[in-house]
């Protein structure tokens, strides 16, 4: 049986880390003065162009980059956050710039060799661009694992439109070669997991916790109504993506 296993890419397989770095040399005292950290900063502004990337490809598919909208909402994010007229483009350019260069996610590269040795083929399927999500996969060291990247920009819609999954599973079943296979999607976020398991695959939460609640998740009540809100627990929760790699070949 083929173990296929599917990952995001923005805030699972890569990190923000050097972006928030470089706003907080840049910015962070001025936001601390608003009350704002740099990371819950870089993050506000994140998800929110994640928000409208999912919303503009609603309104009017396909969306355009999700570079492009986090590139173009930055100055207005920063304006509002410090009172400030918005800073011109090339001002941003130290930051922006950073968007074609995450870094790996802690033990992306343990993970994706261990998988790899246990004969998984693995897929990226992302709101980014693929030949910028290339890039990360090179740098980070683990492009010869990988099979596939798929992206939104490609398939004319954001997660979590269904048809984004169905994308995936269509790369999974040509990776399957006609057999059977196993299907599994990684993610950070709960509502991505939430759309995979509507379209049929098991699924996999990296949960950026303290470890004693990941570890007990059953038994914290907030983390068990946000499950039921997202349709209920997913087959595995870890702590990093190499746990929940070692949990999906113990599972398979």
């Amino acid at each position: 049986m083929t173990l296929t296993i599917c990952f995001d890419a923005l805030g699972t397989c890569f990190t923000l880390q050097d972006i928030v770095k470089t706003v907080e040399e840049r910015y962070g005292e001025g936001l601390a003065k608003k009350g704002w950290g740099s990371k819950g900063f870089v993050m506000d502004w994140f998800h929110s162009a994640q928000r409208d990337y999912t919303y503009l490809s609603l309104i009017s598919p396909p969306p355009p980059p999700i570079s492009s909208i986090l590139k173009t909402s930055l100055p207005l994010s920063l304006s509002s956050a410090l009172s400030i007229p918005p800073p011109k483009s090339s001002e941003l350019e130290g930051i922006t710039s950073l968007l074609s260069s995450l870094p790996a996610a802690p033990t992306l590269e343990e993970a994706f060799s261990y998988l790899a040795n246990n004969e998984a083929k693995l897929a990226i399927i992302t709101n980014g661009a693929k030949s910028t999500t290339e890039g990360y996969a090179s740098k980070a060291g683990i492009i010869d694992y990988i099979s596939s990247v798929v992206s939104c920009d490609d398939v004319g819609y954001a997660k979590p439109h269904k048809e984004v999954y169905e994308a995936a599973n269509s790369l999974c079943e040509r990776l399957e070669d006609g057999g059977k296979g196993q299907r599994w999607f990684v993610a950070a976020h709960l509502w991505d997991l939430a759309a995979a398991k509507k379209a049929g695959f098991k699924t996999a939460l990296v949960l950026e916790l303290p470890s004693e609640s990941v570890e007990h998740d059953k038994q914290v009540e907030s983390l068990n109504k946000w499950y039921e809100t997202y349709g209920g627990r997913p087959d595995i929760v870890g702590k990093s993506l190499l746990e929940v790699a070692q949990e999906i070949i113990k599972k398979n």
